[in-house]
Formats: C-alpha cells, sequence, structure tokens
C-alpha cells in the first residue's frame, strides 16, 4: 500500500493539538475495527440464510462439500489476483507473485470452507454463540472497546472545538478510491515522422486531484504539444529526447505539468525520426487521505479472526470443545494476568525511558515492545502446553476426556487451537498498548529534543509500519508453542521448558552457526547444517533489521514468513499426533 512506502510527507510539522496528533492514528484504527465487526455480523446472516438452503446445507456434512469450498477458494482467488496493480504483486520473477498467491490462496480459503460448513444447521442454531464465548468474548470486548473509543473521539470533534477527527468524511469518501489508484504505466507507439509530421492525439484520463506524479520517457526522440495543429497551441511544445526524462510531482505547479491539464484538451505526441517511437507515461496516483487503507486492512483482519473461530466450530466441533475447555482452564489461571500486566507495565516503561539514540528512540521502542509481547506470548503457550497436556496425562485427566466420543487427534489438535487464542488475545491487548506508544513516541521525541511537533499522518505511519512486526512476532510464538505441545505428549512440564528454550535460542543463532562453520571441520559442519534444518530458524520473524533501515515489511516477506509458519506448524502437529497415538494413558 502506498502509505506504507510514501516518502515522509510534504509537511512534516503541524500547529494541530498533541492529543490529535497521538489519538487520530488510532481513530482509524477503531474504524477499521468496527467496519470488520459489521462485515462479520452480516457474513453470519448470510450462513443463516444459507443454512436455509437444503442443497446448500447438506455440503457441510459430505466430501462434496470440501471440493465446493476450494472451488470457491480458487474462484476467489483468481478474481482477485487479476484486479491486483502489478505493484502490488511484487517484483517480475517469480517468487514475490508465488508467495503472495500462497497467502491469498490460504486467504480466500477461511472464506470459502466457512461459506460452506458455517452454513451448517447446527451452525445456524449457535448464531453468534461462538463469538462470544471463551478467547473470542474477550476478543470482542477489546474490539467493541475500541470502537466506542473511536466514536467518542469523533463525538468529541463534533460537540468541541478539540478536532480530534477532522475530514472523516474525506477519509471514507477515500475508501473506493484506494482500489482505484496507484501504480499505472501507459506504453503507447507513435509512428515515424510523416511528410507533414502529423501530431499523434493521446487518450489519457488522469484525475490531477489523486495524482501524485508522472514521469515521460522514450526510446526515441519526440515532441510533446497540447494540440494537432500549431496555431492551436495553448503553450510552447516540449522537445524529449530519447535519453532524456520529463517528471512531474505534486508539489510542482499544475501548469508545469507536460500533459495538458485544460479541459477538452490532450495529449498530442509528434515523432522526430524514421522509425516507431515507444512512449511510456508511468502514473503515481494516491486517495486524498492515504490512510484510508488502513480501514481496509483492519476490518480484514477482524473479519478473517472472526471466520477462524467459526471455522473451527463448524468443521471440527469436537477439537472445537477441547479448545474452549483449555481456553477456560489457562485463563482462570494467574499467569495470564501477571503476563499481560507484566507486558503493559514494560511497555510504557519503554515509552518514557530514554535509549539515547540521538532522536530514533521509536525504532528501540519497536524493538523492544515487540519482543517482550513475542517473549511473554511464547512462555505462556509453552506454559500451557506443557501444563494443560503432559499435567493431564500424568492426572489421567486426559484418559477421562478420551473416554468420550472424541479421538486423540481432536484432542490434540483441540490443545493447540486454544493455546492459540490466548496467544492471538495477548497480542491484540498487548499489541494495542504498543500502538497507542508508538503513536505518541514521535511527539515526546520531539518535546524532548525541541522540535516542532510532527504530523499525525507520521504517527499513523509508525503505527501501520509496527503492525507487521506483531504479526511476524505472533508467527514465531505459534511455532515455538506448537513444538512444546508435540513435547508435551512425551515430556514432563520442566523438560519441555528446557527443550524450547534451547530451541529459542538455537533458532536465532542458526543462521550465525552456519556461516561461522563453513572452514571448520566436515563434522562441525554437519551438525550446523543438521540443526538449521531440524530447528525452525526463528530470525526470519525478526524486524529488527528492517526497523533499524526504518523500511516497511514487504507483503511478499508477510506471505513467505506466513507460510514457513504453517509448514512448522503442521509438523509439529503431525510429529504430536505420532508421539500421542501410541502413548500409555492408563
Amino acid at each position: 500500500m502506498s502509505f506504507l512506502t510514501s516518502n515522509l510527507l510534504l509537511a512534516q510539522t503541524t500547529t494541530e493539538p498533541w492529543l490529535t496528533t497521538w489519538l487520530k492514528p488510532m481513530w482509524f484504527l477503531s474504524v477499521g475495527i468496527g467496519m470488520g465487526l459489521i462485515v462479520l455480523a452480516l457474513l453470519v446472516l448470510l450462513f443463516r440464510l444459507l443454512s436455509y438452503l437444503s442443497p446448500w446445507e447438506a455440503l457441510s456434512s459430505g466430501p462434496i462439500g470440501h471440493m465446493v469450498a476450494g472451488a470457491i477458494s480458487v474462484g476467489l482467488a483468481a478474481a482477485i489476483w487479476l484486479n491486483l496493480p502489478q505493484e502490488a504483486k511484487g517484483s517480475p520473477d517469480l517468487s514475490e507473485p508465488v508467495l503472495l498467491g500462497i497467502a491469498l490462496m490460504l486467504v480466500c480459503s477461511i472464506v470459502g470452507w466457512a461459506l460452506v460448513f458455517c452454513s451448517s444447521e447446527r451452525m445456524a442454531r449457535i448464531g453468534f454463540s461462538p463469538l462470544t464465548e471463551g478467547v473470542a468474548g474477550f476478543l470482542g470486548i477489546t474490539a467493541i472497546t475500541m470502537v466506542a473509543f473511536g466514536g467518542t473521539l469523533w463525538v468529541i470533534s463534533e460537540t468541541s472545538a478539540l478536532r480530534i477527527v477532522s475530514d472523516a468524511q474525506g477519509a471514507f469518501a477515500s475508501i473506493p478510491q484506494v482500489f482505484a489508484t496507484g501504480k499505472e504505466e501507459i506504453q503507447v507507439a507513435i509512428p515515424p515522422k510523416g511528410d507533414k509530421g502529423e501530431f499523434v492525439p493521446i487518450d489519457l484520463d488522469i484525475d490531477y486531484d489523486l495524482l501524485d506524479s508522472l514521469v515521460i520517457e522514450s526510446d526515441v526522440s519526440v515532441v510533446l504539444a497540447d494540440a494537432a495543429q500549431t496555431v492551436d497551441f495553448i503553450r510552447p511544445p516540449i522537445n524529449l529526447g530519447a535519453t532524456e526524462k520529463i517528471t512531474w510531482t505534486k508539489a510542482q505547479k499544475i501548469e508545469d505539468s507536460p500533459i495538458p491539464y485544460q479541459e477538452g484538451s490532450k495529449l498530442h505526441i509528434r515523432n522526430n525520426e524514421q522509425f516507431d517511437a515507444n512512449v511510456t507515461i508511468t502514473l503515481q496516483s494516491s486517495p486524498p487521505v492515504q490512510e484510508a487503507a488502513s480501514f481496509l486492512i483492519t476490518a480484514l483482519c477482524v473479519v478473517l479472526i472472526g471466520l477462524g473461530i467459526l471455522l473451527q466450530h463448524g468443521v471440527a466441533p469436537r477439537g472445537s470443545a477441547v479448545a474452549h475447555a483449555t481456553v477456560k482452564n489457562e485463563l482462570a489461571q494467574p499467569l495470564f494476568l501477571v503476563l499481560m500486566l507484566l507486558g503493559t507495565v514494560a511497555i510504557l516503561l519503554f515509552e518514557f525511558l530514554s535509549f539515547n539514540t540521538f532522536g530514533e528512540d521509536i525504532k528501540l521502542l519497536k524493538d523492544c515492545g515487540i519482543t517482550t509481547i513475542m517473549l511473554l506470548a511464547t512462555f505462556q503457550g509453552v506454559w500451557s502446553a506443557s501444563s494443560s497436556i503432559a499435567e493431564e496425562i500424568e492426572g489421567k485427566t486426559a484418559l477421562t476426556i478420551l473416554s468420550k466420543p472424541i479421538q486423540r487427534r481432536s484432542f490434540v489438535l483441540g490443545k493447540f487451537m486454544g493455546i492459540f487464542w490466548i496467544l492471538l488475545l495477548m497480542f491484540v491487548v498487548l499489541g494495542l498498548v504498543e500502538l497507542f506508544a508508538v503513536s505518541y513516541k514521535p511527539i515526546y521525541e520531539a518535546r524532548e529534543n525541541s522540535e516542532s511537533q510532527p504530523v499525525w499522518q507520521i504517527c499513523h505511519l509508525e503505527i501501520m509500519r509496527t503492525i507487521p512486526g506483531l504479526a511476524m512476532a505472533l508467527m514465531q510464538a505459534t511455532v515455538l508453542t506448537a513444538i512444546s505441545v508435540a513435547l508435551a505428549t512425551r515430556l514432563p512440564q520442566l523438560a519441555n521448558l528446557s527443550v524450547c528454550f534451547a530451541i529459542y535460542v538455537l533458532g536465532n543463532l542458526t543462521t550465525s552457526l552456519v556461516s561461522s562453520t563453513q572452514d571448520a571441520f566436515e563434522i562441525v559442519q554437519f551438525i550446523a547444517n543438521l540443526l538449521s534444518t531440524i530447528i525452525p530458524i526463528l530470525e526470519h520473524f525478526s524486524l529488527q533489521a528492517a526497523i533499524d533501515a526504518d523500511n516497511a515489511i514487504p507483503i511478499s516477506l508477510l506471505s513467505g514468513n506466513l507460510l514457513y509458519c504453517l509448514l512448522y506448524v503442521l509438523l509439529s502437529m503431525f510429529l504430536a499426533l505420532l508421539l500421542f497415538e501410541d502413548r500409555d494413558l492408563a
């Protein structure tokens, strides 16, 4: 998205109140959450309506349903892919498009399978209840709190002189334009100059209100004009050489644009050479409020989380019951609240703690905050896996559960899903605390350095560059939790914690170990390569390099890490089922 990679805004300072600069980016998130809740409620109602169609409802109880869900997922992914702009698909080589395509297919699969398996008669009876119980209930409370927070900001802006939310209508009006803007390349072939040297008219539909920049270049010498005849010229023609490039940006006057902007006028090009001229016109446009794209991203995340919860109940009701029981048991323990409190206090300390980095404290705030959340969530996940599985096996509780019509694979997968939802809850709550801190940090740094207050767009940009880091940290915690679940089927709690700690340390040092043993003995190289093959390379989930370089995380990197995470989770679950299948519970 353009707001993630835009040059840091033309106006870097503002005279707005500091509350506006701090809270307006969070208002964008709250509105996106509200939009996601509305879409999710409409989808639940759609599932209810589909359940009344007997042929469609019957799909959820047979293998044909999986085929239909797969077809829907493929069709939806193909439709989205064909409408994506080229810049969103990544580099021309296969690596980025393939990774993005796989991630898109996974997202569409959630929607496709939800349409089929959440439209059963059983799911119609329970309605919204899966979204109000357990972790889903806490996530819902968090979401509604954020929506109420955003609504309060809007009411304050409308009823007082403190305009925290200004130009809300412009932000909403920019939502459709998110899909209609971006980078567009127009290539035109101009025939060689004839006897009369005619100008060729070019049809261009340009909205200068949305246009950020344009570049015109040609492989041969051409002339740009605003009319076909010399007598009709409003301004002098422009000569463009074969090695030259004409650039116009929004910072310049519109009169300086090489393309005529008057109503009814067209760009005319004359080829001065004796062979075809290939003229390339590159247009870069963006919505008036670029940050409106965060509405859609936040809403999509809310919808996917909600559909994931519903899909778990629709596809695996027995495993879902185990997951729900695991969540209730772990949330009742004091460890969860203690870790949440520690995380909140740590983030607040990082906010006001001076790192002496000469104006770059926000980078350390992001790095330390994300790392703290990841470590606390990982400890919660490993502790919950070792306690809820190993202790239930040792205490014969697992035998009692499996005496009911619950298979062993439902027990293991249900335990993992329950712990995963706890991790997600921790990341959502502590992540929001981190985003509030990141949004305020540029204001705090400006005050500490006696500088002018930055614009709210910079705070929003910092927030949106932090969210991918939280996502990758969640992936890392999920991988370690999945490994812990597999180990908990055989190892006691203390041994599980020790092994997972060793995997965490080695996983973050794997690349360094392999590179440092290139010139060592063959046995040392073999051991290093073996460790790098078996142990997950957790450095893949690190955001430190991007934070230090002040770069945005590309979607292709997120897609690749998501695929890597899912592969390790599937491998861990397969190992867990193998280890637990013949475990003597008596």
